[in-house]
């Protein structure tokens, strides 16, 4: 294939187009550039794509929960049901604004702008954000441990967390989908879990690939790991059956990292 086919492959859109060796210094050169614009245009498609399910994994849960309670505003004539929903529902557009925001700086591949953050009043809002979706399942999430835990991550980053292990454990799971926080030396962490029949064997191991297929629980928990990861932290599959996810977080009172931002 000559160079000229190769140029219009590329301006067509196909990023496989491979260097073309011909023994001619300036041909060659031409095609190497060609190629490796080839691989460019390959990383930036894949980005795309990624960017895109990522988007539409971390928006569709927030305007989810949303939409039920703009409808339980809608279906009450209570004043006080109102007022209290509609302050639900602001603070879950205040959320739901973190995570456009987040997305944004994944795309300029900016890093997340993090803090010292009360772990009480993170797990206090998504308990009453996801209260409508427990009440249509029949079930019922309960928030334990400690208290007055505070970690070092940007709030956004730990709302989107803990909110993608609920929605698994409803999704997936069966019965009270538990929430722990607990302090472990210097970490933090919080544990979801439920009482289901827990993940597959053959699945648990590949859990946080972002190729796993299992009803969408893939793109979800894959995206919290690197959100997790993008805050120093880390999330693990702590047992497999029933399944127990555990988030691990800097202590903002031993963190170094919450101690410089501070200064």
């Amino acid at each position: 294939m000559c160079i000229r086919d190769r140029a219009e492959r590329l301006g067509a859109g196909d990023s496989s187009v491979a260097p073309l060796a011909t023994g001619v210094p300036e041909i060659d050169r031409v095609s190497g550039v060609l190629a490796a614009n080839s691989q460019d245009m390959a990383k930036s498609l894949a980005a795309e794509r990624d960017f895109a399910a990522d988007a539409s994994h971390q928006l569709r849960t927030p305007l989810a929960a949303l939409l039920l309670r703009l409808e339980e505003i809608e279906s009450t004539d209570d004043p006080e049901v109102v007022r209290s929903e509609a302050g639900i529902a602001i603070d879950q557009v205040a959320r739901l604004t973190g995570v456009v925001d987040d997305l944004m700086s994944r795309a300029k591949r900016r890093p997340p702008e993090a803090g010292v953050v009360s772990v009480d009043s993170v797990l206090a809002a998504l308990q009453r954000e996801w209260q409508p979706a427990f009440a249509q399942s029949r079930r019922s999430m309960r928030v334990h441990g400690e208290r007055d835990l505070q970690v070092f991550i940007a709030r956004s980053a730990l709302s989107q967390i803990i909110s993608t292990l609920i929605e698994n454990s409803l999704k997936h799971g069966r019965g009270t989908v538990s929430v722990l926080a607990r302090r472990s030396g210097p970490t933090v962490v919080v544990e979801v879990g439920d009482d289901g029949a827990g993940v597959q064997p053959g699945l648990a191991r590949h859990i946080f690939e972002r190729e796993v297929s299992s009803s969408g629980t893939g793109l979800g928990l894959a995206l919290a790991r690197d959100l997790a990861e993008q805050n120093y932290g880390r999330l693990e599959l702590l047992e497999a059956a029933p399944a127990v996810f555990a988030l691990f977080l800097s202590d903002a009172e031993s963190s170094s990292l919450a101690k410089t931002n501070l200064r």
